[in-house]
């Protein structure tokens, strides 16, 4: 018997590995600042004359780690707005439409994230192929059949790849990449 994708826990654990992950890496002093305050100096800064798409993109960033999903779309919009390639910003409302359950949505910000400007921040493009990954897990995981799942599964098992490719002696990745494929097999 073949599984079904409704319910399927290990789509579930590789979206959550791969779209959990912080959006910007975290030091222990990272860990005790208040995102109120860093929202509201941020907000600051965009409101001023230079009003930059870094301003919005941090408040992005920094709506999505409190959970202010709409907000953080809001504040990558605007950044997108003015820097429409701009990864960084595209990356984080990949995120947040994640969490609206958006999943579409999602999967086209992460696509325009890949082919934008490269900016991923402290991180590199492997994050950002590892993203794409999950969010195609995620999309596909609501579709009502494995015929319509499996072309995204595979989509993100080659997004796994690409990840990969950038940073090779990442564990995670890989062990997610060859649950996937599992899947992928079980499934067709």
């Amino acid at each position: 018997m073949k599984p079904t994708l409704i319910g399927s826990g290990l789509l579930t654990v590789a979206a959550c590995l791969c779209l959990k992950m912080p959006v910007l890496a975290a030091t222990a002093a990272d860990s005790k600042l208040d995102f109120e305050v860093a929202v509201n100096a941020t907000a600051e800064i965009a409101q001023a004359p230079e009003n930059t798409y870094n301003a919005w993109g941090n408040e992005c960033s920094n709506l999505v780690e409190q959970q202010r999903f709409s907000e953080a779309i809001a504040a990558c919009d605007r950044a997108i707005t003015l820097k429409p390639d701009y990864s960084l910003a595209l990356t984080h409302r990949c995120m947040a439409l994640l969490e609206l359950d958006r999943y579409q949505d999602a999967v086209d910000s992460c696509r325009r994230a890949l082919t934008g400007d490269g900016n991923w921040g402290d991180r590199t493009e492997a994050s950002g192929w590892l993203k794409f990954g999950g969010s195609l897990i995620r999309f596909a995981a609501e579709k009502p059949n494995p015929n319509q799942a499996v072309p995204l599964l595979q989509q993100a098992l080659l997004a796994f790849d690409k990840s990969l490719e950038i940073e090779p002696a990442n564990p995670n990745t890989r062990q997610l990449r060859n649950e996937l494929e599992r899947l992928i097999q079980d499934l067709t």
